[in-house]
């Protein structure tokens, strides 16, 4: 059978991360080349200068209140999307022997039925990510382009220059690099939030050929029974290995995410409630609003999905024809179960909380 390409779910997730420098193609990591050059430039230039206005603009006393507001959201996104950025490539190492370990024989699905069975989760990825791409794509164009449709000479963000900002040539060259850090910053952060989902998403698929493994698992004799049973027990603790690998990588960067989401939601919602007039600040508010809420519930819904899946495999093991073996088979199996079981309920506890 023709060998399952993992890569091949999120080829275009990974492709949009190498475009902002955030995946060197070597599988080692980042190394003095060409690439990590454009990567250290582009990442300093395009991210963290907006980041450095942003924390000066929010210190400064003689702006407005409603102006600080909206300077403190963008500084709290801009402290997120640092953190993400910065744990990501910290853990570059691990996340491609993360992704050359999915080719692991073991990972692989055996057979045309386990295919279909890991194909409705995958799918949902790439589905939630084009519909992701498809509705804030538009919208946030529609944001940056705005300036230019009204012909207010405005920039998308209000930061505070040390030149003036309204004269024509410096006018544009502001403008071009405050729309190219957005789209840039969005870029880099929305997929490395899909790409931590697309792990969680491959978490539940190797749950889903475990239980599958073991549901199927019978043979002529004991022994061969009892090798079978090893091999799962050893895919159980690749899959282990696996969760715990993924688990190193963005633990910190969920606890930034639901810290800096809470505080993001107080303060958008404190501004919807005291805010009378329908504009296009008030719907660009309400957008923010489900923007952070969907991104915090993508992440709950898909760990949620690990625990179910996890849930599934000591059922799985009883479907088996094992009770027509000798007590020791018996005896490996409850002990593997209770083993999963414990390992599950941690994970799930590390995924969800």
């Amino acid at each position: 059978m023709e060998k399952f390409d993992w890569k091949a779910t999120i080829k275009v997730n990974i492709y949009c991360l190498w475009l902002v420098g955030l995946w060197p193609e070597d599988d080692t990591g980042y190394k003095f080349n060409f690439y990590s050059t454009y990567a250290t430039i582009s990442i300093n230039f395009f991210i963290s200068v907006l980041g450095i206005l942003a924390a000066i603009n929010s210190f400064m006393v003689d702006i407005k209140f409603e102006d600080s507001e909206e300077l403190t959201l963008y500084f709290i996104g801009e402290i997120l999307a640092h953190i993400k950025i910065y744990m990501f490539v910290k853990n570059m190492t691990l996340l491609k022997q993360l992704v050359t370990t999915l080719n692991n024989g073991r990972f692989q699905p055996k057979c045309l039925r386990q295919r279909l069975l890991i194909e409705p989760a995958l799918n949902f990825w790439k589905m939630v990510y084009n519909a992701f791409t498809a509705s804030g794509g538009p919208v946030i164009s529609l944001w940056v382009l705005l300036p230019l449709l009204n012909k207010s000479r405005e920039l998308p963000l209000s930061f505070w220059y040390p030149y003036n900002t309204k004269t024509s040539l410096v006018y544009e060259m502001t403008y071009l690099h405050q729309v190219v850090s957005i789209f840039y910053t969005l870029i880099a952060v929305y997929n490395i939030d899909m790409l931590i989902a697309a792990l969680m998403v491959f978490i539940g698929a190797q749950c889903d050929i475990l239980s599958d493994n073991l549901r199927s698992l019978q043979a002529n004799t004991a022994a061969s029974f009892n090798k079978k049973l090893i091999n799962s027990i050893k895919h159980h603790q690749e899959i282990l290995s696996f969760a715990k690998n993924c688990n190193q990588f963005f633990n910190v960067t969920l606890l930034g995410q639901f810290l800096a989401s809470s505080v993001i939601l107080s303060l958008i919602l404190y501004r919807l409630a005291l805010d009378k007039n329908v504009d296009i600040k008030f719907c660009a508010h309400v957008v923010l609003v489900a923007f952070y809420m969907i991104q915090i519930f993508t992440y709950c819904w898909f760990g949620n999905e690990v625990e179910i899946k996890s849930n599934q495999i000591p059922y799985s093991i009883f479907e088996s024809e094992w009770t027509h073996y000798a007590l020791i088979g018996k005896e490996d199996m409850m002990t593997f179960i209770t083993y999963i079981l414990r390992f599950f309920e941690l994970l799930g506890l590390i995924l969800l909380y």
